[in-house]
């Protein structure tokens, strides 16, 4: 990346933290309180769990001030419901059915002021629970584009999230509480305390989840150490190139084992780039191509199968709020609609089904642009996969990178540990989720399908994916011991040796977690939302949650978030405009209409800003699997994402604001011209050397072999 680049792309982003709205006082902050004590109300910590524990879900009656004071006694009634559905979210949330019919009526008392908010509520021990919190402001991006600014301009991402997440703590102490101003040394020491250890320490070293998705990347590199060692890797790549005869053929069979791998995002990140690396690089497909494949297809398969972690993690974020519209004939949604409102929003998660249908355009027509077309031709035309002066996020120890000589190249040596890995995640996650609905006598009684879904729902994928890599390395080693290829010290020091690069990526990954935790307090989410509220109209709804839903995922590095933040408010928001505005022709169909749209909005745009951030996790793991430079990374696959994303906003979301969602045919129609016309423009055959290059012979499909 040239120094112009990177300072334009710094320059964009201190211009973003400068010029982005602040909520305004009359309709902004007080929303920003709402989504403050919704957070509180429905968070891990709830006030209403010890209620909950104790004397069933309450019922809230809510007294609500604000200054200045709502005149409005109608706005006045319709935020004070707001506040008193929380408890209702609760209830059919983690509602006890034996306890339905004993709700305590319990007092929440909201204070609204010009800087931040006060709420309290009683608890069952006669204490009194509370909440202060300032509003989000500008500073809640600081973490974010100060991290990224850093990152880009020094070509060290370490050095970026550490100093964006350090100043992000700063920031959180120094405005955490309103009316309190700290002293500079106050602010310093308490700040560095929270970044290391709450941030770092408590939420994302000591976190489960976190510990669990570290030791599956461990399992697996040194079962990819091993099997690499082996043979196993060499002798599938032996047999595949027997059908791989270039780079359009290898990038094909990348792009397919990546949908292949449709039950989960993590999976599909790691496995697929650590397996087809070797071939690609055989068959000079650049690194940052192999990683834009890799990243294109994880995340967008995820999303859109009806059997992955992704569906069920989206509709637990909508499937309460559902219960709170109707339908179009009157009747109310309950949860269990909410996989046939999934099914129906399909047609409008327009970036999902154009970045894979870009991967495959990409591949086939041989065209690149931007950086990707630069690092193309430099596999190609030097065979240099990596570039000579980017650093992988985890090289390969050169003592494990090949098999001795005499070692045996068999392929089963690597599919058999590959397979226990895919098929005991999915048993893993089939068993625990089974284990969880058996003496469920409803589930017993569902269709095949749904009884899949509730499966999945109470699977964890994290601790499957652990104990399926364990097993993998354990298969790859017997198999190794057995067959008397390697002994079995050599069998350990090639798994030691195969996971010590992996510091820097451990180091960026919980870096980028903790970044993401401090977003979280400064409330970033929240305050993009906030600020982007007032151009919510019916027709605008769609296109500008889509930009939202980006911008907050590229900001805190996590689409589960940004789902989490906005589908639980979108729901009843865009049904209510819908209605209202009768979008797409009738006040009968349009809240429904739009609410589908909108859903499908917020599930792309999350999508697409996981997509382009380098603090993503997804980010991290593709370049990690691939072993890929993540700036280098990042930068050739933003235009391919933004190409995406273009054809979903100009062909998706604007035409049906203006014609009504029915035409969505056409819009997926348009959108893939339109980026086969971007590509037929801008787009070149890396294969084809420049004018004045010298390159070497290289294998191709049906091509022109490139000679110096």
């Amino acid at each position: 990346m040239s120094g112009r680049f990177r300072f334009l792309i710094a320059t964009v982003f201190l211009l973003a933290l400068v010029l982005v709205p602040t909520p305004d006082e009359e309709h902004g902050k007080p929303y920003l309180g709402y989504l403050l004590v919704r957070e509180w109300l429905l968070g891990a910590d709830s006030p209403l769990k010890e209620w909950h524990d104790q004397q069933g879900p309450p019922q809230l009656t809510v007294v609500l001030r604000q200054s200045p004071p709502l005149q409005d006694p109608d706005e006045r009634a319709r935020r004070t419901a707001e506040y008193a559905q929380l408890a209702d979210e609760w209830a059919m949330i983690n509602g006890d059915p034996e306890k339905a019919g004993t709700r305590p009526q319990l007092g929440l008392v909201v204070y609204i002021g010009k800087d931040g908010l006060r709420a309290s509520m009683a608890l069952p021990d006669k204490t009194e629970s509370r909440l202060e919190r300032t509003f989000p402001s500008r500073w809640s991006l600081l973490p974010a584009v100060l991290a990224i600014i850093i990152a880009v301009l020094t070509q060290k991402v370490l050095l970026g999230l550490f100093c964006g997440g350090l100043a992000g703590a700063f920031a959180f102490l120094a405005t955490s509480q309103p009316g309190v101003t700290p002293s500079v040394m106050q602010v310093v020491t308490d700040g560095t305390a929270h970044f290391f250890g709450d941030a770092l320490w408590r939420r994302s070293l000591c976190e489960d989840f976190y510990l669990r998705i570290t030791m599956f990347v461990v399992f697996l590199f040194m079962t990819v150490g091993v099997i690499t060692r082996n043979g196993g890797v060499h002798g599938l790549v032996n047999r595949l190139a027997r059908i791989v005869r270039g780079p359009t053929s290898a990038q094909l069979s990348t792009a397919a084992s990546g949908a292949a791998v449709f039950f989960d995002d993590y999976t599909n990140c790691l496995l697929v780039g650590t397996t087809m690396r070797p071939l690609t690089d055989r068959a000079r497909v650049a690194r940052e191509k192999l990683a834009y494949i890799v990243d294109s297809t994880a995340a967008p398969i995820a999303g859109l199968s009806v059997f992955s972690t992704w569906v069920v993690y989206e509709m637990s974020q909508y499937r309460t709020p559902l219960t709170m519209v109707t339908k179009p004939d009157g009747t109310p949604y309950v949860e269990s609609d909410a996989f046939q409102v999934f099914l129906d929003s399909m047609p409008f998660r327009f970036y999902s089904w154009f970045a894979l249908a870009l991967v495959v355009l990409v591949i086939v027509t041989r065209r690149d642009f931007g950086p990707m077309l630069k690092a193309d031709r430099r596999a190609r035309h030097l065979n240099q996969p990596l570039a000579p002066d980017h650093k992988p996020m985890a090289a390969v120890d050169e003592r494990v990178a090949n098999p001795a000589e005499h070692t045996p190249r068999r392929a089963r040596n690597a599919l058999i540990p590959l397979g226990v890995l895919v098929l005991g995640t999915i048993l893993g996650m089939g068993w625990q989720g089974y284990s969880a609905i058996a003496d469920d006598p409803i589930t017993q009684t569902l269709p095949l399908g749904e009884w899949v879904r509730a499966v999945l729902s109470k699977a964890q994928s994290d601790i499957a994916l652990l104990y399926a890599s364990a097993c993998a390395w354990l298969t790859a080693m017997l198999l190794t011991a057995f067959q008397k290829i390697l002994s079995w010290r050599e069998i350990l020091v090639t798994s030691l040796l195969s996971t010590r690069a992996l510091y820097v990526a451990f180091g960026i990954l919980f870096l980028a977690w903790s970044l993401g935790h401090i977003c979280r307090d400064l409330g970033t989410s929240f305050f993009l939302t906030a600020a982007a509220r007032e151009a919510m109209t019916a027709a605008a709804l769609p296109l500008l949650l889509f930009i939202v839903a980006g911008a907050i995922a590229f900001a805190t590095g996590t689409s589960y978030g940004t789902m989490a933040i906005l589908l639980p408010n979108v729901v009843v928001l865009a049904h209510q405009l819908g209605s209202d505005a009768a979008f797409g022709g009738s006040a009968a169909i349009g809240g429904t209409a739009l609410m589908l749209v909108s859903i499908g909005a917020v599930l792309e745009g999350a999508i697409f800003g996981d997509h382009c951030s380098p603090i993503s996790d997804t980010t991290v793991l593709t370049s990690l699997g691939t072993q890929c430079d993540l700036l280098a990374h990042v930068t050739t696959q933003l235009p391919y994402a933004m190409l995406a994303m273009t054809a979903s906003a100009l062909c998706g979301y604007l035409p049906i604001m203006w014609f009504g969602p029915t035409i969505w045919p056409i819009s997926m129609a348009a959108g893939l011209l339109f980026m086969v016309g971007a590509l037929l423009l801008f787009g070149r055959n890396a294969s084809r050397s420049p004018p004045g290059a010298t390159t070497d012979s290289q294998p191709t499909d049906s091509e022109p072999t490139a000679t110096t």
